[in-house]
């Protein structure tokens, strides 16, 4: 363990004498806990619990939490005279998250920059605007099922009560944010409050005249399941719960599982027996998030070709009229109808050529709205708090960046600029856009999947990008019934947001604009997660917090990490380029499709409730 010989240098700038006290053996949560503490004390001889981390450590030498350790503290390639530069001995952002340095050292500057970055030059708008948003937008979301917390419990329907039992002792094939669980009461149960919502939010257009009074909108549900075979269960049960609880007046819903997906590409591909499951929903979130973008082209295609457009939404996110109307003097429809650059075209400050077929919404939280709208839905870190203990918010801390960014970018009043941050539920595509740029995120990609999705056209001198959604914002509501659900996905999010690191920093690397010229056009959120130093920042941060975690998180985070790492070295950029031509190949093959039995249209509109 001793080789590192630059690992204390970097524990130095973030390890206080008092902070090193409370890092002690005795004070471990668990074993887990004890083998990370003991990780960092051997470093500190002077340490009255050395002998024993050493012995630890000696003992657990073949753990393959420690061989983690040994893959990712690799730091001979860092110059190490940049440690000895560190401005703050509270912190090493400047090595590992400048963009935090320069959010808090003077935001208002940043703020200035940022807005200097994104205006938009010569804009023009669409050629073709949107005009009848019930007719032209084919709306998404994406349910995400688990499997019961209580597998007794009353709140499972009686139409899976008994097959759900067989997944009682099962591993998880996928992790996502917060699942709704089988058992979810009606009042915790995301899919009754997102649809229940959305219907009052549409009664509201045919008060204002918007729609009449027996249209419905299209909303096009991927079902997603943590656990492979679950898929079956989870659409008898989005089905029961339905039935039972909601007479929705203003929607057609379609469901999209995996084995829906799949049907649907032997369709588009009967000639190839190998497509490497890229189009579906199960797994990583950029699966689901790419999948229903594409259900725009097969819409429009076999369905109705007066849907030119959609608009992903989710179901903890609610069109709230009222306020808009009041702040706005719109309702929602009108200010889609207002979007008038969606699709259409301008230059960037750097001259490059922008299709705007991309638009991108914001969210408020519920809890802030009486605040008004235009509340930031991400607070600005308070960096006394961050550095009163030793946490890895000394290491990495992208909530700073976020935080200006959000207050800037997402919550700007106007629509001269483009989006780069953005937030996957409240995002939107044209069709001409899917049809020329055959855009995507990659599958790979299990945390901001929003971010990632325009990176696939970035170009040296034109890409697709996302107009600014003025007057776009949705109220976010998830805390006020997810709060169980969102407890027990605390870690499987933690470490996803570790694989994020790892995951955008080596797409990064091998993304034909180069590393650098990505970072910069990625700045200032997104690009914190780009780092030269991939592994080294995420061991550390997954050192530091399994200090304190122990448990779960190190158990399943040493595992993911580890198999993250191994994937970004041997697979990824394979993977990437399989995607990329998948993708346009699909494009292509649909444009030509004859579905002279109708097959195609049967499967795509089969799971209609």
């Amino acid at each position: 363990m001793q080789k590192h010989s630059h690992f204390k240098q970097i524990l130095d700038n973030i390890l206080s004498d008092s902070e090193q006290s409370n890092l002690s053996l005795g004070n471990s949560s668990d074993e887990l806990s004890k083998l990370c503490r003991a990780f960092i004390i051997q470093f500190y001889k002077e340490d009255p619990d050395n002998n024993e981390s050493c012995s630890i450590l000696e003992a657990e030498r073949n753990n393959p939490i420690l061989k983690l350790f040994e893959n990712f503290f690799n730091i001979d390639e860092i110059n190490i005279s940049s440690l000895s530069k560190s401005t703050s001995k509270d912190h090493m952002w400047n090595l590992f998250c400048p963009e935090a340095v320069e959010a808090s050292e003077d935001s208002n500057a940043l703020s200035k920059k940022l807005l200097e970055k994104r205006k938009l030059n010569n804009i023009k708008e669409s050629e073709n605007l949107l005009t009848n948003p019930s007719k032209e937008i084919l709306f998404s979301s994406n349910v995400l099922i688990t499997t019961p917390l209580d597998f007794s419990s009353t709140n499972i329907p009686e139409e899976i009560k008994y097959e759900v039992q067989e997944y009682k002792n099962l591993n998880q094939s996928f992790w996502y944010d917060h699942p709704i669980p089988l058992d979810a009461s009606k009042d915790e149960n995301e899919i009754i409050y997102g649809l229940e919502n959305l219907d009052n939010a549409l009664a509201f257009e045919v008060q204002r005249g918007n729609i009449d009074k027996l249209d419905k909108i299209t909303l096009i549900l991927s079902v997603s399941v943590t656990h492979q075979g679950l898929e079956k269960i989870a659409l008898k049960y989005i089905k029961s719960i339905i039935k039972k609880h909601l007479k929705l007046k203003h929607i057609d819903l379609f469901l999209y599982d995996e084995d829906t997906c799949n049907k649907i590409t032997l369709s588009v591909f009967p000639d190839k027996h190998q497509t490497n499951n890229i189009m579906g929903v199960n797994g990583n979130y950029g699966r689901h998030f790419t999948f229903l973008k594409y259900i725009l082209l097969l819409w429009n295609k076999f369905v109705d070709s007066k849907m030119r457009y959609s608009f992903k939404i989710d179901l903890d996110q609610i069109f709230d009229q009222e306020v808009l109307f009041k702040t706005t003097g719109f309702s929602i429809f009108e200010i889609f109808k207002n979007q008038k650059y969606w699709g259409g075209t301008a230059t960037d400050q750097e001259g490059n050529n922008v299709d705007l077929g991309l638009l991108a919404g914001a969210l408020v939280n519920k809890k802030d709205i009486s605040q008004g709208l235009f509340t930031p839905d991400v607070k600005r870190p308070i960096n006394k708090d961050l550095f009163s203990k030793f946490s890895s918010k000394k290491i990495f801390c992208p909530e700073w960046p976020q935080s200006v960014s959000t207050e800037t970018e997402v919550m700007y009043k106007s629509d001269d600029i483009q989006r780069v941050h953005v937030t996957g539920g409240t995002t939107g595509i044209t069709l001409d856009s899917l049809k020329k740029w055959s855009p995507f995120t990659p599958s790979f990609i299990n945390r901001a999947e929003d971010q990632a999705f325009g990176i696939s056209t970035i170009q040296e001198n034109e890409y697709l990008s996302h107009c600014h959604g003025k007057d776009l914002i949705m109220r976010h509501d998830k805390h006020a019934f997810a709060t169980r659900s969102i407890e027990i996905s605390k870690i499987g999010k933690e470490i996803g947001n570790l694989e994020r690191i790892l995951l955008f920093s080596n797409y990064a690397h091998i993304h034909e604009l180069g590393y650098d010229k990505l970072k910069h056009r990625l700045w200032p959120f997104t690009s914190s997660f780009l780092s030269k130093y991939p592994e080294l920042l995420t061991g550390l941060i997954f050192l530091i917090d399994g200090c304190f975690n122990g448990g779960d998180y190190v158990i399943s985070g040493s595992k993911r990490l580890m198999d993250t790492h191994i994937f970004c070295k041997t697979k990824l950029n394979t993977q990437l380029q399989n995607e990329k031509v998948f993708w346009k190949e699909l494009v292509q093959r649909l444009e030509n499709f004859n579905d002279s039995n109708n097959n195609l249209k049967s499967i795509i509109r089969s799971n209609k409730i």
